[in-house]
């Protein structure tokens, strides 16, 4: 069945999103393995999964920072019941995931990594403060205006000892 995965950071509003197929089992985290990059505070590498059972889906708590459903908070490693319209949120974000299409008659039930369609990243408000990657690194722009700011005065530095 394929999913189209949401999360939204509640720091700068970022919305990441991922289309992907839930063949076996799907983690998210902050782990390359994860089909929506979910960087911060109190994530795990391994945060949550989701798989399915027949048409039903379940979710499963991985982490030590927690995981909750619909405002409850998830007991670690028991799987968990999971509607489309349920809300996961976790330490700095809130994620939802839709189904995009049904099960497959006689598919194949074996266990693969989930198929990455492509992800997308849209600010929710933008403005002088919105964050940015910068190699991997997720800063705002006072803290990228400080960066290019030391950056020069390393360079003048250097020019002055070099001549």
């Amino acid at each position: 069945m394929e999913l189209l995965i949401s999360a939204r950071s509640h720091e700068d509003g970022v919305l990441k999103s991922a289309r992907c197929t839930l063949a076996g089992v799907v983690t998210l985290g902050r782990g390359p393995e994860s089909p929506v990059m979910l960087d911060g505070t109190g994530i795990s590498r391994e945060h949550l999964q989701l798989h399915a059972e027949g048409d039903a889906i379940f979710i499963t708590d991985l982490s030590s920072n927690g995981t909750w459903l619909n405002a409850e908070r998830l007991a670690r490693g028991k799987p968990h019941p999971f509607m489309p319209a349920d809300a996961i949120k976790i330490p700095g974000f809130e994620i939802r995931v839709n189904l995009e299409g049904v099960p497959r008659a006689g598919g194949s039930q074996e266990r693969k990594a989930p198929a990455i369609v492509k992800e997308t990243s849209a600010p929710h408000n933008a403005g002088p403060l919105e964050r940015v990657r910068v190699f991997g690194a997720s800063i705002s722009g006072v803290e990228g205006l400080l960066i290019v700011l030391a950056l020069a005065t390393l360079a003048f530095v250097l020019l002055y000892l070099l001549a």
